[in-house]
Parts: structure tokens; sequence; C-alpha cells
């Protein structure tokens, strides 16, 4: 009765907060809001005058935010977005108050960085930092998904899990920004995702080698042509230059679908590149301001028609 109670209270578009110690007791930091957006119209009613239901899971990563802030709604315009085009949307909260550059530019271990975010992805310790199995992104998001299952069953979240509630990642685009926009691209590594996008990311170079992160060469369990990559041209945050990032991306594989494509000048579907830049809204900028530019919402109205790119322009 519960459930049904919940499910029937207004649409999640707006977003919807659940504290991550309700999903699972043993979550005891980094306890402020995920969020949740779903377009009810789409899911439930399936209007055929609104996009299909894609029976995908956005689940967004954001960066690196000070401990005990969760960083709010965060992205909510994109967020509001993908969620319009028939994505079920998760924003994450996950222990997120140590940069990947901070934890590892200044080490020469060519794995330093893919060990410190499968701590934060899995579970794990790198250096002295411990992530528990119960605070890693993946337990987070099995125990919100279970949550969502019997609070909102209408809106049917168990179908991104499979019979033993795992992930079931195939099912699931990973998306973020800066240090989530990091995770979602190992993750997608590792398992077989829906679809990879990155803001302000991929930025694991080590500056130690001068070279790009190893885990960039490791085989892929998605396909490349899933991976898309936004970065100002004017980004420097994340101890990581603009032309460091291209070489980021260049390792990662991403330039063999084209050259990067200038959203400023060129239209979209942007000869179907998986590499996207801007210099919006020109002039110098402060760094950190480009590197929330894309999805900043005050940029919606500039930037929306490249996150409909981003998250439905057709993958093998």
């Amino acid at each position: 009765m519960h459930g049904q109670e919940q499910d029937n209270q207004q649409s999640a578009l707006d977003g919807i907060p659940i504290l991550p110690s309700k999903t699972n007791p043993e979550i005891q930091t980094f306890d402020t809001p995920h969020f949740i957006y779903v377009n009810r119209d789409i899911v439930i009613s399936n209007n055929p005058s609104l996009p299909a239901d894609r029976h995908q899971l956005l689940l967004f990563i954001p960066g690196t935010q000070p401990t005990g802030h969760g960083g709010g709604k965060g992205p909510y315009k994109f967020l509001e977005e993908a969620a319009n085009l028939g994505y079920h949307v998760i924003k994450l909260t996950y222990p997120n108050d140590v940069a990947a550059a901070e934890a590892c530019n200044k080490d020469g271990n060519p794995q330093s960085f893919e060990q410190f975010r499968m701590a934060l992805i899995a579970g794990g310790s790198f250096k002295n930092m411990t992530i528990t199995r119960a605070d890693s992104i993946e337990n987070r998001l099995i125990k919100l998904l279970i949550y969502l299952k019997q609070a909102r069953p209408r809106e049917h979240w168990e179908q991104f899990l499979n019979d033993d509630d795992s992930i079931k990642w195939e099912c699931v685009a990973t998306a973020g920004q800066s240090q989530g926009g990091g995770h979602a691209a190992l993750i997608a590594i590792k398992h077989r995702v829906a679809r990879v996008i990155c803001s302000g990311a991929p930025k694991d170079y080590n500056h130690v080698l001068d070279r790009p992160a190893a885990w960039y060469h490791e085989a892929s369990a998605t396909a490349k042509d899933r991976f898309f990559a936004f970065n100002h041209d004017q980004d420097g945050m994340g101890n990581c230059t603009p032309e460091e990032q291209i070489e980021n991306l260049r390792a990662l594989g991403l330039d063999k679908f084209g050259a990067s494509a200038d959203v400023d000048t060129e239209k979209s579907p942007y000869n179907h590149t998986r590499i996207l830049t801007t210099d919006y809204p020109g002039g110098k900028l402060k760094s950190v301001d480009a590197h929330e530019a894309f999805l900043n919402p005050k940029n919606a109205d500039v930037f929306k028609i490249v996150w409909d790119y981003v998250l439905t322009e057709p993958v093998q």
C-alpha cells in the first residue's frame, strides 16, 4: 500500500529527491539526495504524441564536490530533457570529495587512475582512501533501483536489474560531468552499456609519465561508437589542459569517428562525430565556467540541440 501511495504522487519529471540511507541503512556517509526524473506520460501512459519509452536508464554521475555537498539537482535541465526523450533518469550521490587529479597526478603508476576510480565504482581501497561496498556507486545504484521498484512500481525501474539484482548494464547509458564523466567512461570499458556521455571529461592524464592514463587503451566492453565527449576550448580543470584532453580522447579511440566538431559553427548531427567542442560564449572565461558550460541549466537554450544529439544519435 505504501508503495502504491508513493507511486500516485506527482510526476518525477521535476526531480524527486531520495536519501541514499533510505534505500540502504548501511549507507551512512555522503547521504545527500539522489534525484530521479521520469516522464510518466511516456513510461506509463505511452502517449503516442511523445517520444517512445527507450527502456534505458540514464545514470548521471556528478563531479567532485566538497564533503557533505551533494550538488543539489545538478544539471536538471539536461536530466529533464533526457526524461522527455524517453529515458528513466537517476542523478546519483556517491563519495566524490576527492578529485582524481588530486589523488593520481603525482603518481608514476600508470594504473593509478583506474585503481582510484574502481574503488569508487565497486568499492575498495586506494592509497589512504577506502570505500566500502555499501558506499560504492554500484551498490548505491542497485539499492536505489530496488527501492524504486517497490515505491514506484508503475514506472518499472526493475527493468534495469537482472534477476539476481545485479545491474543490467546493457540497458544503462552512463553519463557524467568532470570526475563523473571519467567514471562513466571507465564503467563502459568494464561493462557493455547502451551509451556513454562525458562532459568536461575524461581528464585522466598522468603528468609524471606525460601521457594519458593506461585504462584508455584497454579492450572495451562497449563499442567505441557509443562514446560521446563534449569539452570546452578553455577548460583546464582537473590539471588537464585542452590539448591533453584531446590526447585522452585519441587514446580512447574516439577520433576514429571523425574530427571534432565545433558546435558553435557546425550543425547537428555534426558529421556524426563523437568529439564535440565549444568556446561559448566566447571571450576570456574562467576555467571553472568553461568546465561547467555544457550542462549549466542557464545554457539550456544554447545546448539543447547538442544534448539531443548525444542522447539520441544512433549507435551500433
